[in-house]
């Protein structure tokens, strides 16, 4: 299922910025990509202000907080009209939780094809075949 790793640069988040992130990713992802929340990994990555820059100025800078999302799903599970809305309300809940970002703020859905990636020890194709064989 979905691997989302939410990269921000800036200062510290608080542990509430952290669980509205966790909790509010995952439901995007469950309601506007109709994944399984059981099964959305979200991990944040940290970084210190002064070492993120858009127009060679850094966002500390700026007065910014620089953020970039990169989500993995198997392909061909979503239309490019889901993929549209989930980067667009994606960026919306993260410029409320975050505050001022950067325009040059990147939101990115990583196609995987099913035999390339799984979780558990087996991949998205073995589990689809499973399904279909069971079914």
């Amino acid at each position: 299922m979905p691997f989302i790793n939410v990269s921000v640069c800036g200062p510290a988040l608080s542990g509430a910025q952290k669980r509205r992130i966790f909790n509010e990713t995952t439901r995007l992802m469950s309601d506007v990509m109709h994944k399984d929340p059981g099964l959305t990994a979200v991990r944040i990555d940290q970084f210190l202000a002064d070492g993120w820059a858009v127009g060679r100025r850094t966002v500390a800078e700026r007065g910014e907080t620089g953020v970039h999302v990169d989500i993995k799903i198997t392909r061909g599970t979503n239309t490019d009209d889901e993929k549209a809305e989930m980067i667009r309300q994606g960026m919306a809940m993260l410029k409320d939780v975050l505050g001022a970002t950067p325009e040059a703020s990147y939101i990115v859905i990583h196609e995987l094809d099913a035999s390339t990636w799984g979780y558990d020890g087996e991949t998205q194709r073995f589990r689809a075949e499973a399904r279909r064989t069971a079914a």
